[in-house]
């Protein structure tokens, strides 16, 4: 009787974009007596009906002498552990029997057949804590006495909503493999369908525990491209939100994340196929990326080469690395393998911003992915699959960045891999006529016919030019007054904005104008250091006048 924890991926999003998922971990290798042995490609079909709709409600579990003692084995570990019993969910029940079928030898499931058992039966919460144990299913006495050790400490990482077990007779002798899962579940809905007709849309109407806070839904389009959506909030954590196809067919992944004390947490994660019919298989095909990597600054290059390759296919220029943003990651990660916690907000160093800024780092843009796994590949699969994760990765206002690597415990042959990646931006060198172009044409979309004026193109120049060569505003103020005060007799009104940004791009016309409606703008910019933003950042000055 051996006994393979499938311990969690769990990953994390910080930048308002969310998450924190639960799942499975692969091994496209084994070994062998003469070392690492070829898996092959592994075809997941279950045979049983796929539900047509997610959150329908938990089914009763069938009856077994094995699931009776699992179930009690963990009630009385829940009871003696002051939290609530889970519940016997005959939808977990059914895919932990699916997975037991196909589980390989080495007891590793990957991560992508978790998600489409969970998904195939109706579940939408991330995936569980599993637990294989291969021996003589006939002993459920000896199964639960393999498990038991494992109960309280992942019952206390939070999995206490549902329970499921499944087993599989998987040799001649009649040993075979039992699937264990415990799941946490932060959020209701009422049923959600699978899949909708072309143009088609539903309402999601869901309620998130009250630990949490500031829901939000974010899908990712069968394009690649990733929206945040509206949502109608209500009280008590409920909120309501319209997905809709519109010109979209196949896949678009749905995600509803909220906030507690560790920061962004992903609370569901699951497809809606438009115009399609959701798939009945999945084949899962072995990858290089999953091959073992011992020395953490090589798992480091190789997830930044997976994070460029991912870019690239979707017409983004490469990150760059950043060695100093990497020891930041690394400090992370070093202390979520420390405390077991896999969250953004440290209780002893902050948020991601807060580690940047303590390390001497200016930036316009932090955003940060943390992940524990088993493999680089499935940690980066998981990660793109998460649309608040995915579209950190995809950032179009990121231009470097820091991965740190920390490797944890060894577990079922393969050691925990903690990750931190910390995306920032260096603003490109200035384009001061482009820039002064963009901007001109945000402000004309909000307030046609305004007109340029060289005059007060000057003074706006000058004053950025003066912010950006280390002046003061208090500074620089005075003389742009003076020269203003210079055209009293053409404008009766000349207001200002002054301002620093990582780029122009960040600022749109209606925050520029506001309630003004003027008649001309003068428009400043140049490139200099910044106490926040950095050595790279753009100043900015904006006159806005109405004539006489």
């Amino acid at each position: 009787m051996r006994i393979a924890i499938l311990g969690l991926i769990a990953l994390g999003a910080c930048s308002g974009r969310g998450p924190k998922a639960l799942g499975g971990h692969p091994s496209w290798q084994k070994q062998g007596a003469s070392g690492p042995v070829e898996q092959k490609p592994v075809t997941f079909a279950p045979s049983t009906e796929a539900a047509q709709e997610y959150n329908q409600g938990a089914t009763p579990p069938p009856a077994s002498e094995l699931g009776d003692a699992v179930i009690a084995a963990v009630t009385a570990a829940a009871k003696s552990a002051g939290l609530g019993t889970p519940v016997a969910d005959g939808r977990l029940f059914r895919a932990c029997q699916q997975l037991a079928e196909i589980v390989p030898e080495e007891g590793i499931i990957a991560y992508s057949l978790v998600e489409f058992a969970l998904h195939h039966n109706g579940i939408v919460e991330p995936s569980p804590h599993l637990l294989v144990v291969w021996g003589d299913i006939q002993s459920p006495q000896v199964i639960v006495e393999q498990l038991q050790p494992r109960l309280a400490e992942i019952l206390a990482d939070g999995a206490s909503a549902r329970v499921g077990i499944g087993a599989a007779v998987r040799d001649k002798d009649g040993t075979g493999a039992v699937v264990f899962a415990l799941q946490a579940s932060a959020v209701s809905t009422r049923p959600i369908p699978r899949a909708l007709p072309a143009g088609g849309s539903f309402t999601l109407d869901a309620v998130v525990d009250s630990r949490y806070r500031s829901p939000e839904v974010f899908i990712t389009r069968d394009t690649g491209s990733t929206e945040r959506l509206e949502l109608q909030l209500g009280a008590s954590g409920a909120f309501r939100a319209t997905v809709a196809c519109k010109q979209h067919t196949g896949r678009q992944q749905v995600e509803i994340t909220a906030s507690d004390v560790q920061g962004s947490t992903v609370l569901a994660n699951f497809p809606v196929y438009c115009g399609t019919t959701p798939p009945a298989s999945l084949t899962v095909t072995p990858s290089i990326d999953d091959s073992p990597v011992s020395d953490p600054l090589e798992a480091e290059q190789r997830l930044l080469t997976l994070v460029n390759r991912d870019r690239a296919a979707h017409g983004l220029s490469p990150l760059a690395w950043d060695e100093q943003v990497a020891e930041v990651g690394r400090g992370h990660s070093r202390e979520m393998r420390d405390t077991k916690v896999v969250a953004h907000i440290s209780p002893t160093t902050g948020s991601a911003a807060d580690r940047v800024k303590a390390a001497g780092i200016k930036t316009p843009v932090v955003l940060e992915n943390v992940a524990r796994a088993y493999g680089l590949g499935e940690a980066h699969l998981g990660l793109m699959n998460s649309p608040g994760h995915r579209a950190n990765i995809l950032s179009a206002s990121a231009t470097h960045l820091g991965i740190g690597v920390i490797y944890g415990a060894e577990i079922s042959g393969r050691k925990e891999i903690f990750v931190t990646q910390v995306f920032t931006r260096v603003p490109p060198k200035l384009d001061p006529p482009a820039a002064i172009a963009t901007l001109r044409s945000k402000i004309a979309g909000v307030a046609p016919g305004v007109e340029d004026a060289p005059k007060l193109q000057a003074i706006a120049q000058t004053m950025a030019n003066q912010l950006a060569a280390g002046k003061t505003r208090e500074q620089a103020y005075p003389q742009v007054k003076r020269d203003v005060d210079k055209l009293g007799n053409i404008y009766a009104r000349v207001g200002s904005i002054i301002t620093a940004a990582g780029d122009v791009d960040s600022l749109d016309g209606e925050s520029i104008v506001g309630d003004v409606k003027p008649h001309a703008v003068g428009i400043g910019v140049a490139q200099g250091p910044h106490p926040e933003l950095g050595d790279h950042a753009i100043w900015i000055v904006i006159l806005l006048a109405t004539k006489r």
